[in-house]
């Protein structure tokens, strides 16, 4: 049986794209991203909240940051024994984490050795990456070798999903590798405006190609994989969400679902940054003409800083005794810029990104019209509850307490943002409202569950429908404590072997730490 895969952007054959250090530049444009906007935010001075979103073959995992985690093995436990999804157990999840991976660590009781995809550990070299882990260990946190395996908790090294100085997105490692996919057609540039039912059946799909319309005959299944903005947004126009709105906007309603577009969760991102003076930071490399020098050394052998993802250490934290995993992740970067948001304005220093694992605020994705042409609205509603608050006043408190340790005394520099002069819960948090944006890590928005705001079911299925299935972000129940790429690869491998019929592998106990 034939499998048709559609992709409203282009392939991902840019060297933008390839090469890992140019990963600002998608970010910045819409030529592989949806770029989308949301709308006002309520508690963040109705600020309108910078979404990137993968438009290009290989999705998201084509323009991110390349940051392989897992999340927390506690995330996945929670999803079986509080959401009730049984299958979905840490034990069950991580012989598909194994299965995804080839770690060029090695093989083990908790990593793979044969996946298509390829996960390396970053070289971290440069005494700003030291003074991040030292400084780290001089604050009380451990050095932790992989957090990936046994332990979250700690500072760390980068994992990132690079394989001899190219980006190993999706793409690479499930279409283009030799010896499989000879019932593969692919199809770019093709925009997906609808769903066409029969009963309980998807029969047909609608789209615009060329600016022409098309149309494709559905067989065994459909999947919708477009993400947690875009696949709410598919199944609305295709009448499937709450049946008033849809009412209202004049869309024939299939089946009530008032969950679709609810459950929007991410994680609130934001910085401490400091200036530095001198040659440490990794800056002063990236000049007109040092970027120049890159891009040749990485034309020409895939290496040099063109094959790094910049963000080389990070760690993941507890903001307060009563949190037994850890729920504040940093991404350390050895220089001043705001790409991280869409921008690339580059200078002297260091930044501390820091982002909230579980935050307890929740936004929804909606649609303004039958438009299919139109972006999807969507609001996060950042800040909205008293603990997301508190977490990232003290994650400004703790950034600032591991930056005093003696490591960062030759490169300290000074604090530009927040400043010196925010020092009290309100100034901090004032100062937060003002710039907290995203980690790029919307889900939700089609979670899994048996209860009526559920859109699917622990097999991704739609609810009522025979043989439409949405797998990708969007199905989460809950979000995961790290970035969200290499899970929803993990979520794709094993829905695929329900899919093909074949037994699921079986469960892998292995133990986890918690504080």
């Amino acid at each position: 049986m034939g499998v048709l895969l559609l992709e409203a952007g282009p392939a991902d054959r840019s060297i933008y794209i390839r090469m890992p250090a140019a990963l600002g530049v998608p970010l910045s444009n819409k030529t592989f991203n949806w770029y989308y906007h949301s709308e006002p935010d309520p508690f963040v001075g109705e600020r309108a909240i910078y979404e990137a979103r993968g438009r290009v073959l290989g999705g998201s995992s084509s323009i991110n940051g390349l940051n392989w985690v897992r999340g927390n093995p506690w995330d996945y436990d929670n999803w079986s024994t509080r959401k009730g999804l049984e299958n979905w157990s840490y034990a069950r999840c991580l012989p598909y984490f194994r299965k995804a991976e080839t770690f060029k660590g090695g093989a083990s009781t908790y990593r793979g050795g044969s996946g298509p995809m390829r996960v390396e550990v970053c070289p971290a070299e440069g005494e700003l990456f030291d003074a991040f882990l030292e400084s780290g260990v001089q604050a009380g946190y451990p050095l932790n070798e992989d957090h990936n395996a046994f332990r979250q908790d700690g500072v760390h090294k980068t994992q990132r999903n690079v394989h001899h100085g190219v980006r190993w997105n999706t793409a690479e490692a499930y279409l283009r590798q030799p010896g499989h996919r000879s019932n593969l057609t692919i199809r770019t540039g093709v925009h997906v405006t609808g769903i066409e039912m029969s009963g309980k059946r998807a029969v047909k799909v609608r789209g615009v190609s060329k600016a022409e319309p098309v149309s494709f005959e559905v067989g065994r299944e459909l999947i919708v994989a477009g993400g947690a903005l875009n696949s709410p947004q598919l199944l609305m126009l295709s009448g499937l969400g709450d049946a008033d709105a849809l009412r209202a906007l004049d869309i024939p309603v299939v089946a009530h679902l008032p969950g679709v577009g609810r459950n929007l969760m991410d994680h609130p991102c934001t910085m401490v940054q400091h200036s530095i003076e001198g040659g440490a930071s990794m800056a002063s490399r990236l000049g007109p003409v040092g970027r120049l020098k890159i891009a040749a050394q990485w034309m020409l052998f895939k290496s040099g800083l063109g094959s790094s993802n910049y963000f080389e250490t990070g760690a993941f934290l507890r903001t307060r005794e009563s949190v037994k995993v850890p729920n504040l992740q940093y991404e350390f970067i050895p220089l001043m810029g705001e790409f991280h948001y869409g921008s690339f304005n580059l200078s002297a220093g260091f930044q501390y990104f820091f982002a909230l694992m579980r935050p307890t605020s929740r936004g929804r994705v909606w649609i303004g019209s039958a438009d299919p042409m139109a972006a999807p609205k969507f609001v996060f509603n950042y800040l909205s509850t008293e603990e997301d608050r508190q977490d990232a006043i003290a994650g400004v408190r703790i950034t600032r307490d591991v930056v005093s340790q003696s490591a960062w005394n030759r490169n300290r520099g000074q604090e530009v943002s927040p400043g010196p002069d925010v020092r009290t819960d309100e100034e901090i948090l004032a100062h937060l409202k003002q710039v907290i944006g995203t980690q790029y890590h919307p889900c939700g928005t089609c979670r899994m569950g048996t209860d009526d705001m559920s859109v699917v079911d622990g097999s991704g299925r739609v609810h009522g429908m025979d043989n439409l299935r949405v797998i990708d972000a969007s199905i989460m129940p809950e979000i995961v404590s790290g970035n969200l790429n290499a899970p929803v690869i993990m979520i794709a491998e094993k829905l695929a072997d329900e899919l093909r019929g074949r037994t699921p592998l079986p469960p892998e106990q292995a133990p986890y730490y918690k504080a």
